[in-house]
């Protein structure tokens, strides 16, 4: 009797380390395959590309669902073979005004088909506001400048370049009349590193929503 006990606590103890283990790989599962809104490292090599479109003309949309701005779009070249970082960073004179209520105006960075990282637009509960009316007060005079950037890992599997898209999409809310952005002396500048690594982290608790619910995405 003393001996099955033995054997029946061993097993019982390898039951449990066993059980332990699966939780552990589960959790590094988890870890490796989080939300794509959470937290995400990337890390390239050396720079080897840089590709940067400038605009000095003004431009204007009411539009509430993302359109590509115009001039805005351009295609890279990805060596066969190879991973890159594709770094994308924007910048221009803004001014984001009328309407009425909280609205404000968007803007995203599609890659290869996809938002860059991080993914605001397309992960919420909030999105990406490049700019606001900042309650309906901002005016025809508040120009502004405003900058970001967005990031993605882009393979290439094939012999030969592959020409990757890139663009910036614009969009405005619209709680109690659609307000206008506007934009002047814009800057797109693409940059690619050699190598890309990506590391996904869990997701950080997300913010409580202060404003309305963006329009739907197109």
């Amino acid at each position: 009797m003393a001996a099955s006990n033995a054997s029946d606590a061993s097993a019982s103890r390898r039951t449990t380390a066993t059980l332990g283990l699966l939780a552990a790989l589960l959790g590094v599962t988890a870890v490796a395959h989080a939300a794509p809104d959470g937290r995400r490292e990337f890390t390239g090599g050396a720079h080897f590309y840089k590709r940067v479109l400038t605009n000095t003309n003004p431009l204007t949309t009411t539009t509430t669902v993302f359109r590509t701005v115009p001039g805005l779009t351009t295609r890279v070249p990805v060596p066969p073979n190879s991973r890159v970082l594709v770094n994308v960073g924007f910048d221009a004179e803004s001014r984001c005004s009328g309407g009425t209520g909280q609205n404000w105006c968007e803007l995203r960075v599609v890659i290869d088909g996809a938002e860059g990282n991080p993914r605001a637009s397309t992960y919420g509960p909030d999105t990406f506001a490049f700019d606001s009316t900042d309650g309906g007060s901002e005016t025809l005079g508040s120009w502004e400048s405003h900058a970001f950037s967005r990031h993605a890992c882009v393979v290439n599997t094939t012999s030969t370049t592959r020409l990757v898209p890139v663009r910036v999409d614009w969009r405005v809310t619209s709680f109690g009349g659609a307000p206008t952005l506007w934009l002047d002396d814009t800057s797109l500048v693409v940059e690619l590193s050699r190598g890309c690594a990506l590391v996904e982290q869990e997701s950080a608790p997300a913010r409580a929503p202060d404003l309305p619910a963006s329009p739907t995405q197109e």
